[in-house]
């Protein structure tokens, strides 16, 4: 089988309204290409082509890095590596320990990444390396178990710090907070289909609301070091010291997952100007002042707090602010919250990509390809990703529901990238690669990931067994409707609301006029 051959490729299909209407807007009789413009012998002009365009840099790497490692999880997470830890200063241990080893395997990633500048990250480098089914199939369940739930985690963690500014005392009703996350997801979709710069233009500002809530506590923290309670509270830093290897273990799991989230990086290649240089670069800087930053976060909070008053809080951040300054608990609400809607926006600038790179390659319908013509935003793959996401928001029973296959697919998800390397490494040792890693950090990585995803299934069998169910049922819907494309008239009609979206929304394929 043709390996570009998939769902709705209707370039195999003669005469159709669609190439009729493509024929129509670009027939000329001399057209040339020249630096990704189409320039029209007949009438002298020049016209943009319709493609994704080059328009992060390396502070927008940093931004959307920064943004979505992590997520607002430093705001929160500290409470549960304490309590596997027994003390702040095995936590503060544990949160470096987990950044580099996030740190090491985003390197060996990163050299794959650079192997191949096109959209679509994990799933394009599942399909470059092993093919036309196993592509498909972590897609699908990229798809279902990491993306739209993604966006319903993010939209309704938005939600519930915006609903605490007037729910003070109480919590906020479930449909309230669901509705509201329904109302910021559409939001933050309907910019995600301007501009790139002015996206990433905003990306900084709601990046920068991280960085400002990170400093202010850090500062605040040091500036109680020098009193008594400070002083106090540096020098129990090691009492309670959990010497078990098994709480070690789940709190370095913890902490290893607190710094989750920079695959998304990846997704992007073919959108940054210089890859080669501004994608390690731009990772590495962002490892490095987030693990500097929250680990002295991390110190500040335990200036202030005693190891008993943070386990007894689910948000250890508002518990700090509160014992600073009746004032402070609104103002870092608010920086969360921006910061929170960062964490959004990354997801749905990025995972929409994917639904994109899948249309390329025959793996979702042709139609998923087009871009806006002003905009060069891809709508549809960014419209049925939010469709995906919101359905999953207000029918899912539990949000811990949603964060129990989000963790697990992630950590099959990185677990499949790392064999991707190995696999490279061995059918193609003389490619070129910009970035070459020593092959002792994915060995190292490979362990520590298998002994991760070996924890997690003993906790959470029956999720693990529902997401192998349906990631295993892409199989089926692969040969069905990729390989025999069945039933023809379900794409007939596929074609047609192609072919609508196309003259309604003023969407053309990529590189048409």
């Amino acid at each position: 089988m043709n390996r570009s051959s998939g769902l709705l490729n209707t370039s195999r299909h003669k005469n159709t309204d669609t190439d009729k209407y493509h024929e129509k807007e670009t027939c000329n009789k001399n057209v040339a290409v020249k630096d990704n413009t189409i320039i029209n012998g007949d009438i002298n002009e020049q016209v943009k082509k319709v493609e994704l365009k080059k328009s992060i840099s390396f502070f927008g790497i940093v931004a959307i890095a920064i943004a979505n490692i992590g997520g607002t999880g430093i705001f929160i997470a500290p409470t549960t590596i304490l309590k596997f830890c027994g003390s702040p200063g095995l936590a503060m241990i544990m949160w470096t320990a987990g950044g580099f080893m996030q740190a090491s395997m985003a390197t060996c990633v990163m050299e794959v990444a650079l192997m191949f500048h096109k959209a679509g990250g994990p799933y394009y480098f599942v399909y470059q390396t092993f093919g036309d089914l196993p592509g498909f199939v972590f897609m699908w369940g990229y798809l279902i178990f990491l993306a739209a739930p993604s966006w319903a985690l993010g939209a309704y963690t938005t939600s519930l710090y915006s609903l605490s500014m007037v729910y003070k005392d109480c919590s906020p009703p479930e449909e309230l907070v669901k509705l509201l996350a329904a109302w910021i997801m559409i939001s933050v979709i309907a910019i995600n289909c301007t501009y790139m710069k002015v996206i990433t233009v905003i990306q900084k500002f709601l990046t920068s609301c991280k960085v400002i809530a990170l400093i202010i506590i850090i500062i605040l923290g040091l500036m109680q070091v020098p009193t008594d309670i400070g002083q106090e509270h540096i020098y129990h830093f090691m009492d309670g010291t959990n010497k078990d290897v098994g709480h070690i273990a789940l709190a370095l799991f913890a902490a290893f997952y607190g710094f989750g989230g920079w695959p998304i990086i990846t997704i992007l290649t073919e959108e940054v100007k210089k890859p080669e240089r501004d994608l390690p670069r731009g990772l590495g800087f962002s490892f490095l002042f987030l693990i500097t930053t929250m680990v002295a976060a991390n110190f500040a909070y335990f200036t202030v707090l005693s190891k008993e008053d943070a386990l007894k809080s689910d948000a250890v951040a508002m518990l700090f602010a509160r014992m600073i300054h009746p004032v402070l608990p609104f103002v870092l609400v608010v920086l969360i919250c921006l910061c929170s809607i960062g964490t959004l926006n990354v997801l749905i600038l990025s995972q929409s990509r994917m639904i994109f790179a899948a249309g390329r390659n025959g793996h979702m319908p042709r139609f998923m390809t087009m871009l806006h013509k002003k905009f060069h935003t891809p709508w549809p793959a960014t419209f049925a990703l939010g469709s995906l996401a919101i359905v999953m928001l207000l029918t899912a029973e539990s949000i811990e529901s949603l964060i129990s296959v989000v963790s697990l697919y992630t950590g099959l998800m990185i677990l499949i990238l790392l064999l991707c390397f190995f696999t490279l490494r061995w059918k193609s040792p003389t490619i070129h690669r910009p970035l070459r890693v020593p092959l002792i950090l994915p060995i190292l990585a490979t362990i520590l990931t298998v002994f991760l995803i070996v924890v997690s299934v003993k906790e959470k069998t029956q999720e693990l067994g529902f997401v192998a169910l349906v990631v295993f049922l892409g199989v089926p819907v692969y040969f069905i409707c990729i390989s025999w494309q069945k039933p023809a008239n379900f794409f007939r009609h596929i074609d047609t609301v192609g072919r609508y979206l196309q003259l309604s929304l003023n969407l053309h394929y990529e590189n048409a006029i």
